[in-house]
């Protein structure tokens, strides 16, 4: 039986071009998709539960001469052929690749990446002619045996490893459980010409542009357990796939190490998974140093990774709306990035969700634990597996509230862990550095501990002011930033988006509107021209220019002075000099905040009464670098968290 390269025909049908949909869908970012989907592949073929599943990513150079490769000249034809039918027909797109291609190929040396796994499976049925792991891979378009929890749904994750190949050729081998064993090659290129004595009458010279290494007769596997790299020969269970002219960027070690890291650090953690990346172990027992090493590679993992070892870190386990158990890891600390990694059983990350609308500094991690809400969640997720779309669901309507809820419920546990938890170690979102303090002053007989059992770290924002200056005084007006509603905070991909502005229903100093009314603008983002006609009066008043101010380093401390009188002191040291500065508060509610009214406030570095109008205390200039002590008193009892915001502007 003859073994070689083979394109088949095109039988008069489509003529297929270079933009292959699932190649295209991973080449925005090559390695990480790579490593993603090949670990994701392992994982879900694990065999022995009680040791890791390896996975190896190995470098080396070929020559192209080499017998190793096996009929590489009927390959390299195939590509000359590409780019002379292409050049025929003037599409630059493909000329320049095939033109790379070849340029490649000519300088006598072309890399190989071998990706090995140990403990699984390998690929079952390459004996079969379909509906196979072996041939769902390699022989066909949009098929996939998995289903519960597994990973792959869709199919198209076995196109990532040709985005990183010049010359989209790819050779699998396999030893499988039961010891079948297996080897193909597949050339996804483009629809060529074949010579005129390579067809016979009435056979269309045309290809689809997929060829096959094999057994030419059927395009069959080869039923032996092959290996292009001559340091490797598999002696167990487990899969090869063989990348022909990988893309050996600098980068390509580093951002396949960020990406194990990102995408499965629990796997990893939980000695599920191991990975070798040119001598680089990452397992266990090295993942400290590794995630120590690629921090800056590998930020989100660095956080997580904090989640699971501090024993600051509070573990729950719960049963999810009768799904089966989520298990809920969450840290509250400085400087985390205050995003939750959304997990599948087996530790592979789906996303990270965002947009939790609160002051505290934490980050998390969810895992579904159980096989019957892997299922109902994986049947939202897209074809990258890595967002939820409840519109992807058999029962739409239930998947968006259930991830919805499910977001809600992670909300709540953050919010409770920051009601219990002492601030005086946490940051604000946007502050980057202070001292939140619930030290107290007792003032009275009651015995009562910090600012409250409930409150959580305060947030300081920095705004650029543009409201009116009133003309007899230094007193400010703008309004908080409106914010949106749980729902529209599950964006899984994105940072949260800008709203429409608002025009002013009163009177305004300025044809110009300030842009903080109650009335929707015309215009989408911040401070846009309102809608409504402007009220034109004459300023009394020059117009400020004003400045954004950078607070970033900002140290803020707030403490109790005095349960019974709700007298509170905040101290703060400003890097810059604020002129007119304005301190905002807010109490943060369950779906929303909601203005805390301010009944007096004094400067205690002078000892002079502040400016205060219903939330809000002026300050007419705030000294950079200089400690500033503000006592206030607001007409709430409660307790309840609080949210601090710094307004201001030079000029």
């Amino acid at each position: 039986m003859a073994i070689g390269w083979n394109f088949p025909s095109n039988n008069f049908g489509t003529v297929n071009g270079i933009g292959e949909a699932g190649i295209e869908t991973f080449k925005g970012s090559p390695y990480k998709s790579l490593a993603r989907e090949i670990c994701q592949n392992s994982l879900d073929a694990k065999i022995d539960n009680g040791h890791p599943v390896r996975v190896e990513f190995s470098c080396s150079k070929l020559s192209v001469d080499d017998d190793i490769l096996n009929d590489f000249s009927s390959l390299k034809n195939a590509i000359e052929a590409c780019y002379t039918f292409w050049y025929k027909q003037n599409n630059k797109k493909i000329k320049d690749f095939f033109h790379k291609a070849l340029k490649l190929i000519n300088s006598g040396t072309i890399s190989l990446l071998r990706i090995s796994d140990f403990n699984t499976r390998g690929l079952e049925g390459s004996d079969e002619e379909y509906n196979s792991p072996w041939q769902n891979l390699v022989k066909s378009a949009g098929v996939s045996d998995k289903s519960g929890s597994s990973g792959g749904s869709f199919g198209i994750g076995k196109s990532a490893p040709f985005a990183c190949s010049s010359l989209r050729t790819i050779l699998y081998s396999t030893q499988d459980i039961s010891g079948l064993k297996a080897t193909q090659g597949i050339a996804k290129l483009v629809s060529f010409e074949k010579g005129r004595h390579e067809v016979s009458n009435n056979i269309d010279p045309i290809t689809t542009g997929t060829g096959y290494y094999g057994n030419i007769n059927k395009n069959s596997a080869i039923k032996k357990c092959m290996s292009w790299d001559k340091n490797f020969t598999r002696k167990e269970s487990g899969t090869d796939v063989f990348i022909l002219g990988f893309n050996d960027e600098d980068c390509w070690e580093t951002e396949i190490i960020a990406s194990i890291l990102d995408d499965f650090l629990v796997a990893i953690y939980n000695n599920a998974l191991e990975v070798n990346v040119s001598n680089t172990l990452i397992n266990k027992d090295t993942l400290s140093n590794i995630v120590e090493k690629y921090k800056d590679n590998a930020k989100l993992a660095y956080n997580y990774y904090q989640v699971l070892t501090s024993e600051k870190s509070v573990e729950l386990e719960e049963d999810y709306a009768g799904l089966g158990n989520i298990e809920v890891h969450i840290l509250l600390q400085n400087d985390l990035h205050r995003r939750v990694m959304m997990t599948r059983m087996n530790g592979m990350k789906v996303f990270d969700q965002k947009n939790f609308p609160s002051a505290i500094q934490f980050a998390g991690i969810c895992i579904l634990k159980d096989e019957k809400i892997n299922e109902y969640f994986r049947e939202m997720e897209n074809p990258q597996h890595n967002a939820w779309e409840p519109e992807r669901h058999s029962k739409k309507t239930q998947a968006k509230q259930l991830k919805q809820g499910l977001y809600k419920r992670l909300k709540e546990v953050i919010l409770e862990l920051g009601k219990k938890t002492p601030t005086d170690s946490l940051d604000a979102e946007g502050v980057g550095e202070y001292l939140p303090d619930n030290s107290i002053i007792e003032n009275g007989s009651d015995n009562y501990e910090g600012l409250s059992n409930r409150t959580k770290g305060i947030n300081i924002n920095t705004k650029e002011i543009k409201g009116n200056l009133k003309s007899n005084s230094n007193e400010l007006n703008p309004e908080n930033d409106k914010k949106s509603e749980d729902d529209k905070n599950m964006d899984d991909n994105t940072e949260g988006n800008g709203s429409k502005d608002y025009a002013n229903d009163k009177k305004n100093i300025s044809d110009i509107g300030t842009g903080y009314g109650k009335n929707q603008g015309d215009n989408a983002g911040t401070n846009g021209e309102g809608k409504e006609k402007k009220i034109k009066k004459e300023r009394k008043t020059p117009e400020i220019i004003r400045k954004k101010i950078n607070t970033s380093k900002t140290a803020i401390r707030i403490m109790n002075l005095d349960k019974r009188k709700n007298l509170y002191r905040l101290i703060f040291t400003p890097v810059n000099t604020i002129e007119r500065a304005q301190l905002q508060f807010k109490l943060s509610g369950e779906q929303s905040n909601v203005d805390v009214n301010i009944l007096s406030a004094k400067n205690i570095n002078t000892g002079r009464g502040l400016k205060f109008e219903k939330n809000a205390i002026n300050i007419y200039k705030v000294e950079g670098k200089k400690k500033l002590i503000v006592d206030f008193t607001i007409d709430y009892a409660e307790n309840s968290s609080m949210e601090v915001m710094l307004y201001g502007h030079k000029g």
